[in-house]
């Protein structure tokens, strides 16, 4: 068996990083959050604000890339911009030769996490619905402590009954409710339309108050859209006036509700039901299966803001995913 290198060189990492395709490496695409535009959406955020430390690198055998590892550090871990790490790893490959080359990477991670005063590495591992994952196995074989994370998962967004079925019960007259008084506008690949998505940065900015992020972190959402990676839709009332954005983001079968923004001073009966309902049952067309529509937060573990947005998310399934994130203490 042939020595593993660490390829350090930013241009050389970047490049295995943009022709890395679902078909080699699997999991480094699975999923929106986690994969693609997470990297690039918390990396623009990363470069307004600076508080993380790129280290990408990755662990070649000859010059053929088996684990790539987007990993920056902080005062607090050894992860991907605060998200656990997602390892893109190639297809293929014997048992002894993932056994070499996990090592060489978690070697090289500590190494990282020494020089740079990082207590621990969080990395991301498989979920409840899929059995145990090349990297589940390595974190396991390097003592890493198993956490799990909560996320509200549509199953087949094929089934638009199942999808209403689903639907908490007070749910249902809110959808009907919202569906007369909406007037939806999409912004996708087939109408682009650029003056409505910025309407919509507009638009969050003054539901929210404040003006979060740069150009590059809403370009990132816009790149994915005109890609056919995801779809904006635009709520207007009869009169004109924009109430309501929901934006999603696809990746491979997933769909993931990233953003929304719904103006609730404009009724006394909330406004966000039917379009993200709307949002699910759309998103089959774009030949998608699941719909996530994020974390969950425990009870005691969370505000009281991100205890009312998980109700809400709730209210649209009965089914629910554990995400697996290992850490390790360096």
């Amino acid at each position: 068996m042939s020595k593993l290198n660490i390829i350090e060189d930013s241009n050389l990492v970047e490049k295995l990083f943009a022709s890395a395709d679902s078909e080699h490496f699997t999991a480094w695409n699975t999923h929106p959050l986690f994969g693609v535009f997470g990297r690039a959406l918390y990396k623009a955020v990363n470069d307004e604000t600076g508080s993380h430390t790129p280290h990408y690198f990755a662990v070649v055998d000859e010059n053929e890339p088996l684990i790539l590892v987007p990993a920056t550090s902080n005062f607090e871990n050894v992860s991907s911009f605060g998200l656990p790490l997602t390892l893109g790893l190639r297809k293929g490959g014997s048992p002894r030769l993932w056994k070499k080359a996990f090592a060489a990477a978690f070697d090289h991670l500590r190494y990282i996490a020494r020089h740079n005063n990082a207590p621990r590495i969080k990395i991301l591992g498989g979920h409840s619905n899929s059995p145990l994952s090349l990297t589940d196995i390595a974190c396991i074989d390097q003592r890493a402590r198993p956490n799990t994370h909560i996320h509200a998962i549509v199953e087949d967004v094929t089934n638009e009954v199942g999808v209403r079925r689903q639907l908490r019960d007070s749910y249902r007259s809110l959808v009907n409710w919202g569906q007369r008084q909406i007037r939806p506008v999409y912004v996708n690949a087939t109408d682009p339309s650029r003056d409505n998505f910025d309407a919509y940065r507009d638009f969050h900015a003054k539901v929210t108050g404040s003006i979060s992020h740069g150009s590059a972190y809403w370009d990132i959402f816009w790149q994915e859209i005109i890609a056919g990676h995801g779809e904006l839709s635009l709520g207007f009332l009869n009169d004109g006036t924009l109430a309501t954005g929901t934006l999603v983001i696809d990746a491979e079968e997933t769909t993931y509700y990233a953003s929304g923004v719904y103006d609730r001073e404009l009724f006394d009966k909330p406004l966000g039901h039917f379009p993200v309902f709307d949002s699910i049952v759309r998103s089959k067309s774009r030949g998608l299966k699941t719909y996530d529509l994020g974390e969950i937060f425990p009870a005691g573990g969370s505000s009281e803001k991100e205890g009312q947005i998980g109700f809400f998310k709730k209210g649209f399934t009965s089914s629910f995913r554990l995400h697996t994130t290992w850490t390790t203490d360096v």
